[in-house]
């Protein structure tokens, strides 16, 4: 009798297993930024940023994993009243140390700190997550999130003052829009982006869905991400 696996639970039990190792390389490389913190300030940064670079590759898993789900249709997202400071806070939590060790400042502006959403809080967690990645790569040294209601929707934005997004990557994907170009030849596949977009489309209230927008402030020039949801 033949013996088969279905290609989801071989990739679910790889990206656990790459998972549990990157949290130990993780622990390690904390471990050693605070023993060298006071004394090699600039060593330490390095680590820093080398810690931000196995962010990324655990995010990189995580979406793959997620976005064969969505295509073979057994993803199923569990949508719930939450506390979306809540929400942004786990996302933001596990940045504590490198926010830090990188001196950048992360503020939010939020007007109702009890405003209750209802909404699937791991999806929005793991999408906050991927863009506090690549925004505290490149920020100068501010991020600030910003969470309102508008449109008859709940807006979240993250706010960074770098060099803000190229033209092509902000026409990547938006409200109504589509995927645009997955390269793998130039090494910008745009695969976190396209995650964050369907897993934003899963949020649904009556013809209305989710989305995401890339633009870049008007004053400062810095990237502006914001997720919507109905």
């Amino acid at each position: 009798m033949k013996n088969s696996l279905d290609i989801s639970t071989l990739m679910a039990a790889t990206v656990h297993d790459v998972k549990n190792s990157l949290s130990v390389i993780d622990d390690q490389i904390q471990g050693v930024i605070d023993e060298i913190a006071v004394d090699s300030p600039e060593a330490a940064q390095k680590l820093s940023r080398i810690r931000l670079e196995a962010g990324r590759i655990n995010n990189g898993l995580v979406h793959m994993l997620g976005l064969y789900r969505l295509n073979s249709e057994t993803f199923m997202p569990n949508f719930e009243e939450v506390l979306v400071e809540d929400v942004i806070r786990d996302a933001t939590s596990r940045y504590t140390d490198t926010l830090s060790a990188l001196g950048v400042k992360l503020s939010m502006e939020q007007e109702d700190p009890d405003l209750i959403w209802f909404m699937d809080p791991v999806l929005v967690e793991g999408i906050l997550a991927n863009v506090l990645t690549n925004s505290i790569r490149y920020t100068t040294d501010h991020l600030i999130f910003r969470v309102e209601e508008r449109d008859g929707g709940l807006s979240i934005r993250i706010t960074d003052n770098g060099a803000g997004y190229p033209e092509k990557m902000m026409n990547f994907m938006g409200e109504g829009g589509d995927q645009g170009d997955i390269n793998f030849q130039n090494g910008s596949t745009g695969l976190g982006l396209f995650f964050c977009y369907q897993t934003a489309r899963l949020h649904k209230n009556g013809d209305r869905e989710g989305f995401i927008q890339l633009t870049n402030d008007p004053e400062t020039g810095g990237a502006v991400f914001e997720l919507w949801l109905p």
